[in-house]
């Protein structure tokens, strides 16, 4: 909600360059945003440091993994759709990062999803076919 990320934007200005402090397994703040947070929230933090949507943490994930993933955690996951195709939008290379050898649509297709999610995790799906059509024939 806007109290959440007027309290992130906070943290981030009073604790300068924090947008590229890594958790102990690798993760950046743009990781854990890209997972379960709302498309303005990745846009900000992508704008203060656009080389994190390149950073894979500790277990391969780059941040698209966490977006993908972030449609079977979020309390409303068609959002979840907003912040793929950002990702998408903001780095057409992304359409390439691999996880254990996955394609980001054998990635996104492998989720165990249910009723509440479905929607949205096929929506993720189209977007990422969508961005990479031949990654079908990987």
């Amino acid at each position: 909600n806007n109290k959440n990320m007027i309290r992130r934007r906070v943290l981030i200005e009073a604790y300068h360059e924090s947008e590229r402090v890594a958790t102990h397994l690798g993760a950046l703040p743009f990781h854990f945003a890209s997972a379960m947070n709302t498309a303005a929230t990745v846009e900000y933090l992508y704008k203060l440091y656009p080389d994190a949507i390149n950073h894979a943490a500790t277990n391969g994930h780059y941040p698209i993994h966490d977006a993908i993933m972030g449609v079977k955690h979020r309390d409303n996951p068609i959002a979840d759709v907003g912040v793929v195709k950002y990702l998408f939008h903001f780095d057409p290379n992304v359409k390439f990062q691999k996880v254990n050898e996955l394609s980001l649509l054998e990635f996104a297709c492998q989720g165990e999803f249910n009723d509440s999610n479905i929607e949205a995790a096929l929506e993720v799906i189209k977007v990422i076919y969508d961005a990479h059509p031949e990654a079908i024939e990987e």
